[in-house]
């Protein structure tokens, strides 16, 4: 007899709504709040296969911070908000 795996699913993309959700915004500027409080702003390039979020968040030149790829869990996130235009 095989080993029963304990099938605990943590990132079933499928079964969360906001990862669901986030898929049709690919390529929209985007702001994320975190369950931690943060907030992350920026353009939304990917939403993998594994329940991750990648961002692009533009650089600025003053003070000096680069343009960068964020990337969290889907189960990170508390809620996020897109701008609609016209």
């Amino acid at each position: 007899m095989g080993v029963k795996k304990d099938h605990h699913d943590c990132c079933d993309c499928k079964k969360d709504c906001l990862c669901r959700i986030l898929k049709k915004f690919i390529h929209e500027e985007i702001s994320i709040r975190t369950k931690s409080g943060d907030i992350i702003e920026g353009e939304l390039d990917d939403v993998t296969k594994d329940c991750c979020i990648k961002i692009i968040e533009t650089g600025i030149t003053t003070p000096f911070v680069p343009t960068r790829i964020t990337v969290t869990r889907c189960k990170d996130v508390e809620s996020f908000t897109i701008d609609l235009l016209g």
